[in-house]
């Protein structure tokens, strides 16, 4: 990590993320759009659709260094559970996670970005949000415009948060091939989100009570050094 974060210095980065999946047929598209384009991503999985027909996708994604992280067991907003549903909820989304592919997740997101006090105090994971693309309005937002939406809000250290699985019509592996160019246009670097907070400072705790959207340099007041099982 000393090499790497030395290569790093100066270099503007982002953190790829989706979120909603495994789907066999559209998270497979975006795997083959971060394939031809040499980047990793973060993917904020829904517990209850690891089956045995999605985990090969999960382990692609793991094949092509991408990270599997924690988005609850269901599409349900989790800012109206009680602490026992959290926990619930969180626990069996990061068991589904370490069956399929032998790892801990390190962070969570939270389902629609609904937060609640009672989520900051049991959630045992750092939460991150991002700049959204506005890509779960299917018909009514092109590639482009999704690509643009990004383009629009971004800066050194972003955490961008796309959906591999949202209702058709959803172009956003199109907007992969306008994007990504186009960051590496103006001097960004992908990296995983992983790897970003731990170039910057380390893994931020529970206890910040914070969503990450952006991770500036050397921004953090609690680290540890990688998280649990990270091979990096």
């Amino acid at each position: 990590m000393v090499a790497e974060s030395q290569a790093m210095t100066g270099k503007k980065l982002y953190a790829l993320t989706f979120d909603d999946g495994p789907d066999t047929e559209k998270s497979s598209k975006i795997l083959d759009r971060l394939e031809i384009h040499g980047v990793p991503a973060s993917f904020f999985v829904v517990g209850s659709r690891i089956s045995d027909e999605s985990r090969p996708i999960l382990q692609r994604a793991r094949s092509l260094s991408c990270e599997i992280e924690n988005h609850g067991w269901s599409y349900d907003p989790m800012d109206g559970m009680s602490r026992e549903e959290i926990v619930r909820s969180v626990s069996a989304c990061s068991d589904a996670i370490q069956k399929a592919v032998g790892e801990e997740p390190c962070f969570f997101r939270p389902p629609n970005l609904a937060l609640s006090p009672t989520m900051l105090d049991t959630i045992a994971y750092p939460m991150v949000g991002g700049i959204a693309a506005m890509d779960w309005q299917g018909c009514h937002t092109t590639a482009r415009q999704r690509a643009d939406k990004i383009l629009s809000q971004i800066c050194d250290g972003a955490i961008l948060l796309l959906h591999d699985v949202q209702p058709d019509p959803h172009p956003t592996p199109q907007a992969l091939d306008l994007l990504l160019p186009a960051l590496e246009r103006l001097g960004y670097r992908c990296v995983s989100l992983r790897t970003l907070f731990s170039l910057r400072g380390g893994i931020p705790s529970p206890g910040e009570r914070k969503l990450w959207v952006n991770v500036p340099p050397l921004c953090l007041s609690h680290k540890r050094a990688d998280p649990p099982g990270w091979n990096g």
